[in-house]
């Protein structure tokens, strides 16, 4: 029980942290949208300068979607490199890493997931999550309305397309975006699988391009095939 209650409690920092991120993140947004009287107005940027990926300001926190996840090097130390079973009791989840990839997670404890580059360039990665529904997002497509936010704050959303699915018998839903990335003729596609389980947000992400989708989408699917739950999940 106690080590429950630890868990819970780390979670709860975790979740106000990211809370007063984003709180944080609006407010500076607000703020660098506004103009100053007698001020003259800032030159339009170039492309790539308008894209956060390419930038380099910030780019994980504005625009997670283009370029930029995983982090270039997050194939290093003292990132932790992972094949076959992946158990991940504190969040309650285990799945199999596909024969022949690498996967690579954080070495901070509790572990929530791991990521897997299919290809730096394009850009071609999956990636599985489980993380503390801070927003209170209760319902996967609740989570996935946030996600496609996102993408329409920052991207060109081409197409969007949701049925429901599953993880391991626990219900959720499928979700495929395809967009384009600021200054990037190139479509991605966005494939999501999403499940709320006990105030916990479990993702299984490929993010492809659609020459590669149908090859990609077979790791995807013995991802989802392999996942279980284990007991001990937090309640």
């Amino acid at each position: 029980v106690a080590g429950g209650e630890s868990m819970r409690m780390k979670r709860l920092i975790v979740g106000a942290a990211a809370l007063a991120g984003a709180a944080a993140l609006t407010v500076l947004t607000l703020l660098g949208s506004g103009g100053s009287p007698g001020r003259r107005p800032r030159a339009t940027p170039a492309a790539h300068e308008s894209d956060p990926a390419a930038s380099g300001r910030g780019a994980l926190l504005l625009n997670p979607y283009c370029r930029n996840v995983p982090a270039p090097g997050f194939d290093r130390s003292p990132n932790v490199a992972r094949t076959g079973q992946f158990n991940d009791p504190p969040y309650g989840y285990a799945v199999a890493i596909p024969m022949g990839v690498t996967a690579y997670s954080s070495p901070e404890l509790p572990t929530q997931g791991f990521g897997i580059v299919l290809s730096w360039e394009p850009r071609v990665y999956l990636r599985v999550d489980a993380s503390y529904d801070v927003f209170y997002d209760i319902t996967a497509d609740a989570v996935h309305r946030r996600d496609m936010l996102g993408v329409r704050l920052h991207d060109t959303l081409l197409a969007d397309r949701s049925v429901a699915d599953r993880l391991a018998g626990e219900g959720g839903g499928r979700y495929r975006m395809q967009f384009q990335c600021p200054g990037d003729a190139q479509v991605y596609i966005r494939d999501d699988l999403i499940v709320v389980r006990n105030r916990e947000v479990y993702r299984l992400e490929l993010q492809t391009v659609p020459s590669r989708y149908a090859a990609d989408a077979q790791l995807l699917a013995a991802m989802q095939r392999s996942w279980r739950w284990l007991p001990g999940a937090a309640q």
